[in-house]
C-alpha cells in the first residue's frame, strides 16, 4: 500500500516498483485546530505548504520550512523534507508535534496522544520522531500537528561571490560563530554558479558563490548585517529587486546582481529589505531542497 500526496518529490518513493494499491490522500484538506497561542496547527495530507501560509496570512505566523516545492505537508513530515530555511528553522522533524497514523492493521494511533501538542515531553518513547521519515513503511500519515513561527517584520539577502568553495565555507562558518542569526545559507560552486546564470539569463560570476538570508526587525537586521559582515570580510548590504509572496517565495523577477571576490577589497553583498508579510522583500530568489 503506497500514500499518495502531491507527487512532488523526485526520489520515487509513490513508485510501487513491485505493484501494490496506492492511495490518494490529496483531498483529505482540512486545516484544524489552529492555534495562534500555542504556535501550532493541524492539517491534513492534501494540505500543502503554500496553502497554508495562504490560510495563516493575517496572523503573523507562518510555516517556514520549504523544500523547493508545493509539497504535501504530511508527505514532507513522511519524508523527512528540510529546505533553505532549515539553518534557523530546522528541518522537519522538530516542527512535527503530533502525528495521527493509521496503522498496517486498520488501528489509529496518535504519537503524542490525542489533542497533544507538548513542546517537550520525557514520558515514554519518542514516536513523532520515529514516524517523521519513515516514507509510509510504518503506516499512513493522516494529519500532522505542526509548529508555526512569528511572520519576520523584515527580510535581507546577500549574494557574494568567492575565489573558491573553501573561501566560501570558511565565511560560513565565520557568519555562524559570530552568532549572526543568518535564515538561509546556500553554496554553488562556480559550475552549478555558470549553468543557473545560463538558463535564468544571469549576471552572476562563474565562481564559488554564497547566497545569504536575514529574518527580523527592521533594527535587527542592521545590525545582523554589520555582524555579517565583520565576520566575512564585507563593507556592507546594499539595495536589489525582487518580490515575495505572503508564504516567503520568491515571485516575479529574481534580484540576483553580481558579487565581487571574496578576499582582496573584502567581499561585496547586495539585497533588499521589507517585511515578508507585506509582499515585499528580498533581492534574492532561492530554493531546491538542500538544507
Amino acid at each position: 500500500m503506497v500514500p499518495f500526496g502531491t507527487g512532488t518529490g523526485l526520489e520515487g518513493g509513490v513508485n510501487a516498483v513491485q505493484g501494490g494499491v496506492c492511495f490518494d490522500l490529496s483531498r483529505m484538506a482540512a486545516i484544524s485546530e489552529l492555534s495562534l497561542e500555542d504556535f501550532s496547527v493541524a492539517v491534513e495530507p492534501g494540505v500543502t505548504r503554500k496553502a497554508l501560509n495562504s490560510h495563516l496570512r493575517g496572523t503573523g505566523l507562518w510555516f517556514p520550512v520549504d523544500p523547493g516545492a508545493d509539497a504535501s505537508l504530511c508527505g514532507m513530515a513522511a519524508t523527512g523534507a528540510s529546505g533553505t530555511n532549515a539553518v534557523r528553522y530546522g528541518t522537519m522533524r522538530p516542527n512535527v508535534l503530533n502525528l495521527r497514523v493509521v496503522l498496517p492493521d486498520g488501528s489509529l494511533l496518535h504519537t503524542a496522544g490525542p489533542g497533544r501538542q507538548a513542546r517537550k515531553s520525557a514520558a515514554g518513547y519518542d514516536l513523532t520522531s520515529l514516524f517523521v521519515g519513515s516514507e509510509g513503511t510504518l503506516g499512513f500519515l493522516t494529519q500532522a500537528t505542526l509548529r508555526l513561527h512569528p511572520l519576520p517584520e523584515a527580510v535581507a539577502a546577500a549574494v557574494c561571490s568567492f575565489p573558491s568553495v573553501q573561501a566560501a565555507v570558511a565565511c560560513t562558518v565565520q557568519v555562524l560563530q559570530a552568532a549572526v542569526p543568518v535564515a538561509r545559507i546556500e553554496l554553488l560552486d562556480e559550475v552549478m554558479a555558470g549553468a543557473c546564470s545560463r538558463y535564468s539569463r544571469l549576471e552572476l560570476p562563474e565562481a564559488a558563490t554564497l547566497f545569504l538570508e536575514l529574518h527580523g526587525s527592521q533594527q535587527g537586521l542592521a545590525e545582523q548585517q554589520q555582524q555579517a559582515g565583520r565576520a566575512g570580510g564585507a563593507p556592507g548590504w546594499g539595495p536589489g529587486p525582487g518580490d515575495r509572496d505572503g508564504d516567503g517565495a520568491m515571485v516575479g523577477t529574481w534580484g540576483w546582481v553580481p558579487a565581487g571576490p571574496y578576499g582582496e577589497g573584502g567581499m561585496s553583498m547586495t539585497g533588499a529589505q521589507q517585511g515578508p508579510g507585506s509582499g515585499q522583500g528580498a533581492g534574492l530568489g532561492m530554493g531546491g531542497t538542500g538544507t
